[in-house]
């Protein structure tokens, strides 16, 4: 694999069970393809930052709020002789359906993150990295002023 042109994370965020109504709490899992492979049990440093990028309205009612999640995996490759960290930058939006009868307010806290190597069984080394961080979204509207 080239490290000239870094693969896409697989973003997906999972909206807790029971979560109905605002706040609502997010999983989000980053599962990312590292450039070079890393011990299982030297998990990679990530803190990603978390920021509301835009707001649209998709149909009546309808919402889709784009979130960026940006940050930097530092991780020591296996066999790296020098003992080298190496860095790969995250920068990637992802989406989030909202339902609101009005143009909703969005703001977004996060949680820590937990960062983890997906490797098969009995292999040392893996160059997949996975993170899941949980988030709150909060969906307020403007109350509408009675006469």
């Amino acid at each position: 694999m080239s490290c000239n042109k870094i693969q896409a994370a697989v973003i997906t965020p999972v909206l807790a069970a029971g979560s109905v109504a605002s706040p609502y709490f997010y999983e989000v899992n980053i599962t990312q393809r590292l450039c070079y492979p890393t011990c299982a049990d030297n998990t990679p440093v990530f803190n990603p930052q978390f920021s509301l990028k835009s707001l649209s309205q998709v149909g009546t009612g309808r919402y889709v709020a784009t979130v960026h999640v940006e940050g930097i995996i530092s991780y020591v490759p296996c066999n790296g002789g020098c003992g080298c960290t190496k860095q790969q930058p995250l920068s990637q939006d992802f989406t989030i359906p909202i339902q609101s009868a009005s143009t909703p307010t969005v703001t977004i806290e996060q949680g820590a993150a937990m960062n983890a190597v997906a490797a098969s069984a009995c292999q040392p080394c893996s160059r997949t990295f996975v993170s899941e961080t949980p988030i709150t979204v909060t969906v307020a509207t403007a109350a509408t002023p009675t006469a």
